[in-house]
C-alpha cells in the first residue's frame, strides 16, 4: 500500500518535470542532471504539499473502499446471514444495517438512541449487532454476558441496559442487569464461559479484521462499509441510497412504475 501511495504522491511532481521538459525554451531531459531533476521534484513537493497530501488521502480512501468492497463480497454470508448474530427490526427488511460495537465505546453509546429510533420508525429495516470487544477486559465480559442473554432470547433488553449504563462495568453490574431483565442467572453464568459465546466473539473479530475495521463503531449498510459516528441525517441518507440502489437494480420495478404513471395520466385526462 505504501508503494502505491508513494507513486500517487509523486505523480504531480512528475507532471511538473514533464512541463519543464516540454516547454518551448526548456532544456531537454538529456541536458538536465540528476541533481537538477531531484531539485525540481523537491521544489514541487515543498510548494504544493496540500495538493500532494490531498492526492494521497484520496488514493488511500479509494483503496480502502475497494478493499472493503471486496471483503464485503467475500464475507457476505457471514455478515448478513449468520443465525447467531442478534438483530432487531424486520427480519426480511429490504435494507440491513450492521453495527460492530464495543460496550465501553462512548461513540457507540452516543449513536445507540438513533439506531433504536431507526428500528422503530423504519419498518423495512433490519439492524444486526456484531459484538466486537476491543477496549479491555470489561468489554470482553460485557459482550459475553450480552450473547449469553441472547441464548435466553433477551439480547436486546440486555444490550439496551449496557448501552445506557454510565461508567465502567463490574461483574456485579452485569449480574444485576441479568437479574433485572429476568435471566436465568445460573444458566447465564455457564453460557458466559461457554464455547458458543466465545466462538461468536472470535468470529466477529475475524470478520472485522477482514473488513479492515480497526475501531468502533463501524457499519455495513447493504453494500456500503464505513467507520465513524454518522448523525441521524447521514444514516437516513445512507439507508435511502441503499434502498434506492436496490430498487434501481430491478428493471421490472422501473417498468411497473412507468406503467402506473401512464395509467394515472389517463385517469386524469
Amino acid at each position: 500500500m505504501f508503494q502505491g501511495s508513494l507513486k500517487k504522491m509523486l505523480l504531480p511532481a512528475a507532471v511538473a518535470v514533464g512541463l519543464v521538459f516540454g516547454g518551448a525554451h526548456a532544456a531537454s531531459a538529456a541536458e538536465l542532471s540528476k541533481e537538477q531533476i531531484e531539485e525540481i521534484v523537491h521544489d514541487y513537493i515543498v510548494n504544493h504539499a496540500d495538493v500532494i497530501l490531498k492526492s494521497v488521502d484520496d488514493f488511500q480512501r479509494q483503496d480502502m473502499q475497494k478493499r472493503q468492497s471486496d471483503a464485503l463480497k467475500l464475507n457476505h454470508e457471514e455478515l448478513f446471514n449468520n443465525e447467531k448474530s442478534p438483530f432487531i427490526g424486520n427480519p426480511d427488511g429490504d435494507v440491513t444495517l450492521i453495527e460492530f460495537f464495543d460496550y465501553n465505546c462512548h461513540y457507540c453509546k452516543q449513536i445507540f438512541p438513533e439506531l433504536r429510533a431507526l428500528a422503530e420508525k423504519d419498518k423495512k429495516l433490519k439492524i444486526i449487532f456484531k459484538d466486537l470487544p476491543i477496549l479491555g477486559p470489561t468489554s470482553e465480559s460485557s459482550a459475553r454476558w450480552a450473547l449469553a442473554a441472547q441464548m435466553q432470547g433477551k439480547y436486546f433488553p440486555f444490550h439496551q441496559k449496557l448501552m445506557e449504563h454510565k461508567g465502567p462495568f463490574t461483574d456485579g453490574d452485569l449480574e444485576n442487569i441479568a437479574k433485572n431483565i429476568g435471566l436465568d442467572l445460573a444458566k447465564a453464568k455457564k453460557d458466559v464461559e461457554g464455547t458458543e459465546v466465545l466462538l461468536q466473539i472470535e468470529r466477529n473479530r475475524s470478520l472485522a479484521s477482514h473488513m479492515n475495521f480497526n475501531g468502533t463503531p463501524s457499519f455495513v449498510i447493504n453494500e456500503q462499509a464505513f467507520s465513524g459516528v454518522p448523525n441521524q441525517e447521514e444514516l437516513n441518507r445512507k439507508i435511502s441510497e441503499a434502498r434506492g440502489k436496490k430498487d434501481g437494480d430491478n428493471p421490472q420495478d422501473k417498468a411497473d412504475d412507468k406503467k402506473d404513471e401512464k395509467q394515472d395520466d389517463k385517469k386524469e385526462e
